[in-house]
């Protein structure tokens, strides 16, 4: 039996020996970094939705799903604003919590009428204070998808907290 020249008998295999042992560990870091990744993306998403939704509501104009109402008092509006930028994760109206707050941090009102004592969307007459703040805050807990990474980084809880001061004589009210 021959073997190659510069390579001695029991040599031959331990190429592929070694990128046995090797091979776990670079498939382990390659899909940490992808699952990572959808983890940054998650957030971005969640963040993104609470400031668009904030945005939303300190914008100008009326309302464009009920036109009947200013952008500033519109839980559905603020909701599909939000809603409209999710991309990579499956937050749901549940998720989203929309609420006005005073300079002292007190909730004038909110979405959720059975929290605040003013709910904005039946009370279309609402003027709210000048300085008055909307908060934004969704929320979502991270799901991997790859089993052995993704189990780590499993229910990590996505938040973020949007506010905007609310200026009525800009607004148009």
């Amino acid at each position: 039996m021959t073997t190659k020249p510069g390579r001695r008998r029991g040599e031959r295999g331990a190429s592929l020996i070694e990128f046995a042992m090797i091979a776990p560990l670079l498939f382990i870091l390659l899909f940490g970094v992808i699952e990572f990744a959808r983890l940054v993306g998650s957030y971005t998403s969640v963040w993104t939705a609470a400031r668009e939704g904030a945005r939303y509501a300190t914008t100008s104009g009326e309302d464009t799903v009920n036109p009947s109402i200013l952008r500033y008092k519109s839980c559905d509006g603020i909701l599909a604003a939000a809603q409209a930028k999710i991309v990579m994760t499956e937050v749901t109206a549940a998720n989203i919590e929309i609420s006005w707050v005073a300079e002292d941090g007190t909730v004038l009102a909110d979405c959720d009428s059975s929290t605040a004592p003013i709910d904005p969307a039946t009370d279309h007459n609402l003027i709210l204070p000048t300085g008055t703040q909307i908060q934004v805050r969704v929320t979502d807990a991270f799901n991997g998808v790859v089993p052995i990474v993704g189990g780590m980084l499993d229910g990590i809880d996505l938040s973020s907290t949007q506010k905007r001061s609310i200026y009525l004589g800009v607004l148009g009210d």
